[in-house]
């Protein structure tokens, strides 16, 4: 029985942790949307997580122009987040073009109170 209740104690400690190592990606409310200019124009799913932009994606590398938030599976959703990520797979951080749908997500609003060392960390003003 001890093998048992063992065994049972690792499944619940291995589900814990898998679970809390998930982002909560279904999580629709922090998700906002926004129509942005070219270059990379258009109607974009995005939310903001540590100071960086993500949108929503299902494969981790293309946004989902165009996609309504309704129309979206949250459950599938795998974002593309700017920076580091971003650039592995395209090159730039899309912070380099302050153009970019990342520079204008990204842009602090008068009370956001972010720094400017792209990292997404707040500081006291």
């Amino acid at each position: 029985m001890s093998k048992s209740l063992t065994t049972l104690q690792v499944a619940a400690v291995l589900a814990v942790l898998i679970t809390g190592a998930v982002p909560a990606i279904a999580d629709t409310g922090r998700w906002q949307s926004k129509n942005f200019p070219a270059p990379n124009g258009g109607f974009l799913v995005y939310r903001i997580v540590n100071g960086n932009p993500e949108c929503a994606s299902y494969d981790g590398r293309n946004c989902l122009w165009g996609q309504a938030m309704n129309k979206i599976r949250f459950s599938d959703v795998r974002p593309l987040v700017c920076g580091a990520d971003h650039r592995a797979k395209w090159g730039v951080t899309g912070y380099d073009n302050p153009r970019h749908w990342c520079s204008l997500a990204r842009a602090p609003s008068p009370s956001a109170g972010f720094g400017d060392d792209n990292v997404g960390v707040p500081v006291q003003e």
